[in-house]
């Protein structure tokens, strides 16, 4: 039976750490370990003391004298000594006990897969149940997978995907070029699905946290920043699989007017002395220089709803009449 790292990158968090914690010792496949990587700012609520506390031989820490962002600490995974098989598991997300059974008999049923998945749900901060996530096949290859998350029809998480530590390695790990990982897990699983193919249970194995937004400090220009490396990703993968450039071609388009408007309708709901200067007309001229390398004529203003976002922004009454309004009602227009 194949071993497994579950690997939590970890900043501060006590009590949904011990949370989290908790789900993974509770395994019913015996030969697992867990890993926390942590850094200098960790222990500062006495969490990894907390770990430390449960004396359990399953469980090591990776620790930094250094304070560490989410992508040194990420970054550090690759060189870490790992089990034959690995997964990544989010400080605040929950394992079911049967996760690793579920995924060493996908391993036992097809061991020439390359990433392996199972089915999960959201939860909030509460641990209560959100909903589920989006159905997937019991297989995908590369070209299905891509088609199906440039049309958002998979739920795409950086929890809950397990596959070989070599081929993690091999790889070079998850890129830390996408500013706070945004984008980087959809990169990393398309990487990894490239080597072969993916196998999904068909139960829910796992909990995702969604947490509420507490901060007043916009993620826009992030968020921009990260999609702008995606669209370069995609590009590359046009230019070096035949067959993936039919389906970038083929689902692409819509892909990128879909993802404008999100950003431009989020940018909207942002007061605009928390934007961190962007302005939709950013947006739109970061955007075109990677439509064009993709060989597609994408005009954002002819994107349904552009003109009135536009229009609205540029008003300054009417954009905070927009925002008075988005207070009340909660629902995307």
């Amino acid at each position: 039976m194949p071993g497994f790292s579950i690997i939590i990158p970890f900043k501060t968090g006590k009590s949904y750490l011990r949370e989290c914690l908790h789900s993974a010792l509770l395994q019913t496949h015996d030969d697992f370990e867990i890993i926390i990587l942590a850094d200098n700012t960790s222990n500062q609520d006495g969490a990894l003391d907390a770990v430390l506390a449960l004396k359990d031989p399953r469980i090591r820490i990776e620790d930094s004298e250094e304070n560490l962002n989410i992508l040194e600490n990420w970054g550090r995974i690759k060189n870490l000594n790992k089990k034959e098989y690995m997964t990544i598991l989010g400080y605040d997300d929950l394992l079911s006990k049967d996760f690793l059974k579920l995924v060493a008999a996908l391993i036992e049923d097809d061991p020439t897969a390359s990433l392996y998945h199972t089915h999960f749900n959201y939860i909030d901060s509460e641990g209560q149940f959100i909903k589920p996530c989006l159905p997937l096949p019991n297989q995908l290859n590369a070209s299905s997978y891509l088609a199906m998350t440039l049309q958002d029809q998979v739920s795409v998480m950086a929890t809950g995907y397990v596959f070989s530590s070599a081929n993690y390695d091999k790889l070079g790990g998850i890129s830390i070029e996408y500013p706070n990982l945004i984008y980087a897990d959809l990169q990393l699983w398309l990487d990894l699905i490239k080597l072969n193919h993916l196998n999904v249970a068909p139960e829910a194995a796992f909990s995702f946290r969604i947490h509420a937004s507490v901060t007043k400090t916009s993620k826009d220009r992030i968020i921009l920043n990260a999609f702008l490396v995606y669209l370069k990703y995609l590009s590359n993968l046009k230019n070096q699989d035949p067959n993936l450039a039919k389906t970038i071609d083929q689902f692409g388009p819509a892909y990128v007017k879909n993802s404008t408007k999100a950003l431009v309708h989020r940018l909207l709901k942002t007061p605009k002395p928390n934007r961190d200067q962007l302005s939709m007309e950013e947006i739109f001229k970061s955007i075109s220089p990677f439509t064009n390398l993709l060989g597609w004529n994408v005009d954002p203003m002819q994107i349904p709803g552009m003109k009135t976002a536009v229009l609205i922004d540029k008003i300054s009454p009417l954009h905070q009449l927009f925002l008075a309004f988005k207070k009340i009602y909660k629902k995307p227009i």
